[in-house]
């Protein structure tokens, strides 16, 4: 496991470029079955599943986003701290040690709540953050971490 923001703040960028590509593959694909009808027939897959599958996909990647993001955050605590807090303490200990301003604290609190719905089906209303968004939150917050740890 990297023990550099730069690695971490490359790998969060990578689950955008990411995301990306499977866009651009679910657009393909949805454009290539509805021009041959027949594409699916020998699978138990149909359109329909792949326009699931397009519509919640940005939602996956903000998942996905997070945790990589998370994963590099835990990194960057077990090498200060020998405690294992919930995501919210996390990010409140992090911001306190590395002097983040609140604003940064905030927006990453935005994307933590939002995959948090998506992860939990909560019912309680959520604002969605787009991936690009939420990447440059992540990627601001890690950046006031030390360069290695």
């Amino acid at each position: 496991m990297p023990h550099n923001k730069f690695e971490w703040l490359g790998r969060i960028k990578a689950v955008e470029r990411e995301h990306s590509a499977a866009r651009l593959a679910a657009e393909r694909l949805l454009s290539a079955a509805g021009q041959e009808p027949t594409l699916f027939s020998d699978r138990e897959l149909r359109v329909r599943d792949v326009r699931h599958m397009a519509e919640r996909l940005e939602g996956t990647y903000i998942i996905r986003l997070f945790a990589e993001f998370e994963t590099g955050l835990r990194s960057f605590w077990s090498s200060v701290r020998t405690t294992d807090p919930p995501s919210r303490g996390l990010l409140e200990g992090t911001a306190a040690i590395c002097h983040i301003p609140h604003d940064e604290l905030n927006d990453v609190h935005a994307v933590r709540e939002y995959r948090n719905s998506l992860v939990h089906e909560r019912d309680e209303p959520t604002d969605a953050v787009p991936i690009a968004p939420a990447r440059g939150h992540l990627c601001r917050f890690f950046s006031f971490l030390p360069p290695e740890w």
